[in-house]
C-alpha cells in the first residue's frame, strides 16, 4: 500500500554509513555489501524521489491527485483535484534567487599564489584551464541543477569524470541515486555509490551500480539482490569523484516543513470547486411522487425530490432551497494557510502589496528568511568546492599544471533586484573615503571579474592620454 506523502519518518532521513566505511577499508567492496548499502539508503531515496515527482506534479506525485470521492456510491461523483503549486514556487524561487546569477570561479593572482603555483605564467595557465573547465561543463547549468535538487529533497550529487576527449567535466546527479560513504560529511567522500535503473531495447529493466574509490570505478549490473560484476576502470583522479552537496545539515528540502499546510490548502480549494460544480449551494425543492429512476435523474440536474405525504397536496410544491455558505470563514482560512506557507518556508510572497512597494533596506529585510536559507546552502557549496578543487588539481597536476586547491576562489551573486543609482552613489562615497579601487569595483552587482574592469579602465585612460599626447605633438610648443 502506498504511503501518503506528508512528512518524513526518522527512517527516511539520510542514514549514516560509518560502519560501511570501516568494512570496505578492511575487506573491500562486494555485491553483497553493495546490496546492504543500497537497502539502507532506499527509504531516503524513495521519499526523495516522491518529492521530485511532487515537484513535477505528475500523476501520483501530488497527494490531492489521489483523493477519493467523498460519496463513493455515486456512479459519477464530482471529485475535483486542484493542485496549488506552492511546492514548485518555493523551490523555484529559492533556486532562482541563489543560482539565477552564475557563480564566479577564479584562481588567485596574489604573490602567494604565484609562489606555490610556479610564477605568473603558471597562474595564467591554471586560470585558463579553470575557465575552459567551467565553460566546457557549463557550470552555470550544473550549479542550477544542483541547487534545484538540493532545494527539492535536501541534497544533490556531483560527479567529476574524464570525457572522451580526455578533458575534465562535471555533472549533477540526482540525490536519490547517490550514496556517499564518509566519516566527515557527504561533501568529502571516501567512497561513493551511484545506482540507477535502466531499460534495454527489449524493454527489460535492470539496475546499474557504480562504486567509486580514490582510483577506480567498479561497475555492476542486474537485480539489486543479485548484482554481477561488469568492469573495473580508472576514473583519472586521485580522490573519489562523486560527492554530495547538502541543502542543510539535516539534508531536507525547503518545502518539507509546510507540506501539511499545502495539502490542507489543496483540500479546501478542491472542496469549494466541488461545491460550485455540483451547484449544491442552491437546489430546487419539488414535492412529487416519482419512482427511483426518475428521482435519480432529477437529482443530477440539481432538483431535490420530496415525496407527497398524505392525500392533501402541498400548498407550495416547488421552491428554491439555498445553502448558507460562510465564504468569509473559508476565505480567511485559505489566507491564513497561504500566509503560513510563505512564512514557514521563508519564501517571499510576491503577491503581497507591501512587498511590491518595498525597496532598498526594507526589501532586504523582507528577504531575510530567504537569505538565511541561501547562506546555509552557500556554506555547503563552499565546503563541497574544497573537495572539487582537490579532485580537479589531481588531474591537472598530472598534465604539468601545479595548481594549489587553496588558491581557488568563488564569488556568489544573488539574483536580487538592483538599485544601480544607490550602488553608484555608494561607490563614489567609498572612493572618496580612499577605499581600494579593486574592492569598490568588486562590490558592484554584475561585476564578475573586478580585475577585468580595472584593466578596461586603465586601457581607456591610456587611450585618452595618448590622444592628448598626439594632439600636443601636432600643435608644437606654446600652441
Amino acid at each position: 500500500m502506498k504511503r501518503e506523502l506528508v512528512v518524513r519518518t526518522e527512517k527516511e532521513l539520510l542514514p549514516s554509513f560509518y560502519a560501511f566505511v570501516d568494512e570496505i577499508d578492511k575487506n573491500g567492496i562486494s555485491p553483497e555489501l553493495l546490496y546492504k548499502i543500497i537497502q539502507r539508503h532506499r527509504p531516503n531515496a524513495q521519499y526523495n524521489r516522491a518529492l521530485y515527482n511532487r515537484y513535477m506534479a505528475v500523476a501520483g506525485g501530488v497527494p490531492i491527485f489521489d483523493r477519493m470521492p467523498r460519496y463513493e456510491d455515486d456512479p459519477n461523483p464530482i471529485n475535483n483535484k486542484v493542485n496549488s503549486d506552492f511546492f514548485g514556487e518555493i523551490v523555484d524561487f529559492s533556486t532562482g534567487y541563489f543560482a539565477g546569477e552564475p557563480i564566479s570561479y577564479s584562481y588567485s593572482r596574489t604573490a602567494e599564489a604565484e609562489g606555490v603555483t610556479g610564477g605568473a605564467e603558471a597562474v595564467d595557465a591554471v586560470s585558463k584551464r579553470l575557465t575552459d573547465f567551467t565553460v566546457r561543463s557549463n557550470m552555470f547549468g550544473v550549479d542550477m541543477e544542483t541547487t534545484k535538487n538540493a532545494k527539492i529533497y535536501g541534497y544533490s550529487g556531483r560527479l567529476f569524470y574524464i570525457d572522451p576527449d580526455g578533458q575534465e567535466r562535471v555533472m549533477a546527479v540526482p540525490g536519490y541515486e547517490t550514496i556517499i560513504l564518509s566519516k566527515t560529511g557527504i561533501a568529502e567522500p571516501k567512497y561513493a555509490v551511484r545506482y540507477y535503473e535502466t531499460a534495454a531495447v527489449s524493454g527489460k529493466k535492470t539496475w546499474t551500480v557504480e562504486f567509486y574509490d580514490n582510483t577506480y570505478i567498479y561497475t555492476y549490473e542486474g537485480l539489486l539482490s543479485r548484482l554481477s560484476f561488469v568492469s573495473q576502470a580508472e576514473h583519472g583522479f586521485d580522490y573519489c569523484p562523486l560527492q554530495g552537496i547538502e541543502n542543510n545539515k539535516e539534508c531536507m528540502g525547503d518545502a518539507e516543513k509546510v507540506l501539511t499546510e499545502i495539502d490542507d490548502y489543496d483540500k479546501v480549494l478542491s472542496d469549494n470547486s466541488n461545491e460550485l460544480e455540483a451547484f449544491v449551494h442552491a437546489m430546487l425543492l419539488i414535492a412529487l411522487d416519482l419512482d427511483d429512476d426518475e428521482a435519480r435523474k432529477a437529482q443530477k440536474s440539481g432538483i431535490l425530490i420530496v415525496p407527497q405525504v398524505g392525500a392533501n397536496p402541498v400548498q407550495d410544491p416547488a421552491k428554491w432551497v439555498t445553502k448558507n455558505i460562510n465564504d468569509a470563514f473559508t476565505e480567511h482560512h485559505l489566507q491564513r494557510v497561504e500566509d503560513n506557507i510563505y512564512r514557514f518556508s521563508k519564501t517571499p510572497n510576491l503577491n503581497d502589496q507591501a512587498f511590491g512597494t518595498a525597496s532598498g533596506v526594507a526589501l532586504k529585510f523582507k528577504l531575510h528568511g530567504l537569505e538565511t536559507k541561501c547562506a546555509m546552502f552557500e556554506a555547503s557549496m563552499m565546503n563541497a568546492a574544497q573537495h572539487m578543487w582537490r579532485v580537479l588539481c589531481s588531474s591537472w597536476n598530472k598534465r604539468g599544471l601545479n595548481a594549489d586547491p587553496l588558491q581557488f576562489c568563488m564569488e556568489f551573486h544573488r539574483n536580487f533586484p538592483l538599485d544601480k543609482l544607490s550602488e553608484a552613489q555608494a561607490a563614489q562615497a567609498w572612493l572618496a573615503a580612499k577605499m581600494p579601487m579593486e574592492w569598490v569595483v568588486s562590490q558592484i552587482a554584475g561585476v564578475d571579474d573586478p580585475q577585468y574592469v580595472l584593466d578596461m579602465i586603465e586601457q581607456e585612460t591610456g587611450d585618452v592620454a595618448g590622444l592628448y599626447d598626439a594632439a600636443a605633438a601636432e600643435l608644437g610648443p606654446g600652441e
